[in-house]
């Protein structure tokens, strides 16, 4: 907390610090925190923590995604494979837990979706969109290298709460679809939420062998029109793709 505060640089900082307002936030954090029956904060709060928790985390896989697949070069701090609950900027040198990372990638690395997406909290969710995704850059690397990017602009009810673009080089694609505004469709992603919310698939793109990278389940697709509905009905994101 002392950190967080003194490199906000707002009331104080560590070139100049406030010593009695860092004094009078010890206290305050201190009070709000004390787990006896007499506090009535904790109780409260938790509620709210725990929905802000969850649309933080969308929020998070959401700017994941957008980084993988957008052009350039994805960079991730090293440990961050997983949630990180730092009230900083992450830091390389920090000690890394490899150990538990290595556990947690031989399990992503054979993924039932259903299952990451209950159990979020623990971060396999995170690590496995980072592995699926990053081995399919390994196996594509031109089309992430030298594929034109193309916005497709959604449609229906929530379409200010989606962000989708394609990749694609020569007969080779990929459609991203994130969530944004989560707070109004939800996670763990309830389909129907997303009423007649759709992405429209370029003309460009061949149809032929369409699927979801994550579920490996074919995307029901009509005159073009993939509905949010069908294909963020497991995962909070996707990538259609026909490779």
């Amino acid at each position: 907390m002392a950190k967080a505060l003194h490199e906000a640089k707002l009331n104080t900082s560590w070139i100049q610090p406030n010593e009695e307002w860092d004094t009078a936030m010890r206290d305050f954090v201190a009070k709000i925190l004390d787990p006896s029956s007499r506090n009535k904060f904790i109780p409260a709060f938790l509620p709210v923590a725990k929905d802000i928790a969850r649309l933080g985390a969308v929020n998070s896989l959401t700017q994941l995604l957008l980084k993988l697949t957008s052009p350039g070069v994805p960079d991730i701090y090293q440990g961050n494979e997983i949630w990180d609950y730092s009230l900083v900027d992450p830091d390389n040198r920090r000690p890394v837990d490899y150990k538990r990372r290595q556990e947690m990638l031989e399990l992503v690395a054979k993924p039932n979706a259903h299952d990451v997406v209950r159990n979020w909290t623990d971060g396999r969710i995170k690590m496995f969109l980072t592995h699926r995704v990053l081995q399919f850059r390994r196996t594509h690397g031109e089309l992430f290298q030298q594929g034109d990017y193309l916005p497709i602009n959604p449609s229906g009810t929530f379409a200010d709460c989606c962000v989708s673009f394609s990749r694609k080089l020569a007969d080779k694609w990929i459609v991203t679809i994130v969530p944004r505004l989560s707070s109004r469709v939800g996670f763990p992603p309830v389909a129907q939420l997303w009423k007649d919310t759709a992405i429209q698939i370029p003309e460009t793109l061949s149809l032929a062998h369409a699927h979801d990278l994550f579920t490996c389940r074919p995307v029901p697709v009509q005159d073009r029109r993939v509905n949010l509905a069908d294909a963020m009905s497991i995962l909070p994101f996707t990538v259609i793709t026909n490779l």
